[in-house]
C-alpha cells in the first residue's frame, strides 16, 4: 500500500541517533559526520563525566561494550576513567572515544545532548554557555530523562530542554511543562494519537525516539512528530522524499 503523502509544511527534522549508527560506529565524530552527510538535520548523542569532569560523547557507563577488540584498554567505568585514559580507548574502525566540546566544534547543524548522568549536567551548561552565538551548536537541546538534569540546565541558561520517557501520560506532560521543555521525547514504541495530541495541546514539541522501521516511521507520521530519531538517516530522507 502507498504511504499518504506528507505535506512539505510538516516534514519532520531528521535526528542522527548517536550518528548514523547504522553505518559507523555509534557516538563517534564519524558517525555523526555521516549522519549529516545522509540529510540529517540534528544530530543525537549521549554524555557522561570522565573521573576528572570531562563531558564524554558515549552512550554507556563503561567502555567495555563499544571498545574494539583490539583496544589497549578495553574495560572501564567512564566515571572512573580520567580523559587521558579514555584517549586510550580505541573504538570500530578505530575511531576514538570524542569530547562533547569536539562534536560542538566541528558540527554543522544543531545537537540533542542526552545527559545520562545527572552530575554532568552543570559542565553541560557551562560549555554550551562559552559557544559563539553565530555557532551551529548554540541552537542545541539538552534532552534527559532525569528531570532534575533538565532542571540544571533551565536553572541559569536559556538552552531549551526535551523531557524523555517511555511513555507519555499526565505526570510527564506536567512534569515537562514545569521544566519549562519545549518538548517530550517518548519511545516510539509506546506512542499513540492520543498521547500525542496530548502533548501537541501542552504545547510540546513530539520528538519520538528510535525510529529504524517502515511500521514505526509510519506511526510518527501520523502522530505528527516533529522530529525523528533514527540510526539511519539516509533512509528516512528517502521516506520522506517519496512522501513529497
Amino acid at each position: 500500500m502507498t504511504a499518504p503523502p506528507v505535506p512539505s509544511a510538516a516534514r519532520p527534522a531528521i535526528v542522527g541517533h548517536r550518528g548514523a549508527a547504522s553505518h559507523a560506529p555509534e557516538n563517534t565524530l564519524a558517525a555523526f559526520r555521516r549522519a549529516i552527510e545522509d540529510g540529517a538535520g540534528l544530530l543525537e548523542c549521549d554524555v557522561h563525566l570522565s573521573a576528572d569532569g570531562h563531558i564524554v560523547v558515549m552512550h554507556d557507563e563503561t567502555i567495555d561494550r563499544t571498545a574494539a577488540a583490539d583496544s589497549p584498554r578495553r574495560t572501564g567505568a567512564l566515571g572512573e576513567l580520567t580523559r587521558a585514559e579514555l584517549d586510550e580507548v580505541v573504538l570500530e574502525d578505530g575511531e576514538k572515544v570524542p569530547s562533547l566540546e569536539e562534536l560542538l566544534t566541528m558540527t554543522s547543524v544543531p545537537v540533542f545532548i542526552e545527559v545520562k548522568a545527572p552530575a554532568a549536567a552543570r559542565a553541560v551548561a557551562e560549555l554550551l554557555k562559552r559557544l559563539p552565538a553565530d555557532s551551529p551548536a548554540a541552537a542545541s537541546t539538552v534532552i534527559s530523562f532525569h528531570a532534575e538534569a533538565l532542571a540544571e540546565i533551565r536553572r541559569d541558561a536559556d538552552t531549551p530542554v526535551s523531557y524523555l520517557v517511555e511513555t507519555i501520560d499526565e505526570q510527564a506532560i506536567a512534569t515537562a511543562v514545569e521544566l519549562g521543555a519545549t518538548g517530550i521525547g517518548p519511545s516510539i514504541d509506546g506512542l499513540s494519537l492520543a498521547a500525542a495530541r496530548a502533548a501537541k495541546e501542552a504545547g510540546l514539541a513530539l520528538n519520538p525516539w528510535t525510529i529504524n522501521h517502515p511500521e514505526q516511521l509510519e506511526i510518527a507520521l501520523a502522530c505528527g512528530a516533529d522530529s525523528i530519531t533514527t540510526d539511519d538517516p539516509a533512509w528516512v530522507q528517502r521516506e520522506l522524499d517519496v512522501r513529497g
